[in-house]
């Protein structure tokens, strides 16, 4: 449990997580730093992500076929809003969030029901595709939400779980983060940014900029005119029952480094 003033916040970690091995377990290390609870779904990853998360301390949503960061983020909302977390940090498992940036969410997060992390304030960073399609998404969905948006595409946020429980969520790969942003205009929720840092390393991504891009911004229309929003948050008892939440695997015990290898 975490306290920011008089305030008692469970905060827990969503991390959805594809193919990522070889670093999931340091960014779940990270996160638990700062007394988070962490969830990682991993979607139908063809290598030891499940593992790897779970030796970190992570719980495991593990899905058998990959369904994209949507299907992903569905399943551990079904799980984690169901349960007495106050608000969901979401951020992504192949390490280009620094979970060093975490306080910086925690210590406004009683100003805003929806915290979102910036990274265009450092645009010498961002590689210039990857600039200018969040740029321009980030324009278009302005329009959509009423809010004046810095970064619309960034997963790096903190979202109520309350608002999160009253969305009808249905979006797609990384329209989700669209949608959850579209919706939480549409439910007047309070918006503020959070400057986070950039981390490119050249390393593989799965968003094609150029495809989600348009996706994302014509997708926004279809979740701006859509009413399967709730009036008032169910809470996580009548949410459970509303909800069917997946198999999770729990962590598993640190490795007894005094025994010899068998």
């Amino acid at each position: 449990m975490l306290f920011s003033g008089r305030t008692a916040m469970m905060v827990a970690a969503l991390i959805p997580a594809f193919n990522c091995e070889d670093r999931i377990g340091g960014v779940v290390a990270g996160v638990a730093r700062f007394g988070l609870e962490v969830l990682v779904v991993d979607d139908g990853s063809q290598d030891d992500t499940t593992g790897a998360a779970r030796r970190a301390g992570a719980r495991v949503v593990r899905r058998s076929q990959n369904g994209g960061k949507g299907d992903a983020t569905r399943s551990g909302l079904a799980v984690l809003l169901g349960e007495p977390h106050t608000h969901i940090l979401m951020m992504d498992g192949d390490g280009q969030h620094d979970p060093e940036d975490i306080p910086k969410f925690l210590a406004l997060a009683e100003e805003a029901d929806f915290l979102l992390g910036n990274r265009l304030w450092r645009r010498e960073a961002i590689p210039p595709k990857r600039f200018w399609t969040n740029y321009i998404g980030t324009r278009a969905l302005e329009l959509m939400s009423g809010f004046p948006l810095e970064d619309s595409q960034c997963g790096f946020r903190l979202v109520r779980a309350g608002l999160l429980r009253r969305m009808g969520l249905v979006g797609r790969r990384y329209a989700i983060d669209t949608e959850i942003l579209v919706r939480a205009g549409k439910l007047r929720a309070r918006f503020a940014h959070v400057p986070v840092q950039v981390i490119y390393d050249g390393s593989p991504s799965h968003f094609l900029a150029v495809r989600d891009t348009l996706h994302i911004v014509f997708s926004s229309v279809r979740f701006k005119v859509d009413e399967g929003d709730l009036r008032h948050d169910p809470g996580p008892e009548l949410w459970r029952r509303m909800v069917t939440a997946p198999p999770v695997l729990p962590p598993l015990p640190p490795a007894d480094e005094s025994k010899p290898p068998a």
